[in-house]
């Protein structure tokens, strides 16, 4: 998944000129924390909820960093999602690289919706299983046979850390139904160990 899939594209701005106290009220309508500064649609600096709480009078250029952390649209969501944590950062403007302009700020709330979507189950019936893998090639080949056969749908996979199991691999999966013992037995009898089932029917 690529940043331009989760991004929002219609973002509000500030100019370097602008006032501290123009961009603060811009800040509180949006109800948003990040406002990118632009000069003639192209990206010059940025400033949080705490820049301006910390001073309210003077212009935007006062306070803004000018050294931006930006990320393009092609720009996968896993790296978007790291570089926030290794800055210490909740949003990150996206820059066109062919003419430095800004399409979109992505922000933790968006990564947020990602992971959600990921291991959430939405609005429609499922079950999340979380199992513990020693054999990822062959066992996700033994799980996806067994779903087939049971016409069970998988809406999402996703893989972890081990952890302190690092000869195992954890898989948390969403299949969409109620109905996990059997699907869940079938798992087990093929070597497969489920950790953490949802109590289902039969």
């Amino acid at each position: 998944m690529l940043v331009e899939s989760i991004m929002t594209r219609q973002v509000v701005t500030t100019e370097p000129r602008r006032t501290i106290q123009s961009a603060a009220q811009l800040m509180r309508e949006g109800r948003f924390r990040h406002l990118p500064v632009v000069t003639n649609g192209a990206l010059t600096g940025i400033i949080s909820d705490r820049d301006v709480a910390a001073r309210l009078d003077g212009a935007v250029s006062d306070i803004m960093h000018r050294e931006v952390v930006s990320i393009s649209p092609d720009t996968p969501v896993e790296v978007a999602a790291q570089l926030m944590l290794d800055n210490k950062i909740g949003a990150l403007p996206v820059v066109d690289p062919t003419n430095e302009m800004l399409v979109g700020i992505v922000s933790q709330t968006d990564l947020f919706g990602v992971l959600a979507g990921l291991l959430g189950g939405g609005r429609a019936p499922s079950s999340r299983l979380e199992l513990h893998l020693q054999d990822l090639p062959r066992q996700l080949a033994l799980l996806a046979d067994i779903a087939q056969r049971r016409h069970i749908t998988i809406t999402s996979l996703v893989t972890l850390p081990s952890g302190d199991h690092p000869n195992k691999q954890t898989l948390v999966l969403r299949i969409g139904t109620m109905q996990t013992v059997a699907f869940v037995d079938e798992l087990r009898q093929s070597g497969i160990e489920v950790a953490r089932p949802e109590s289902g029917g039969g």
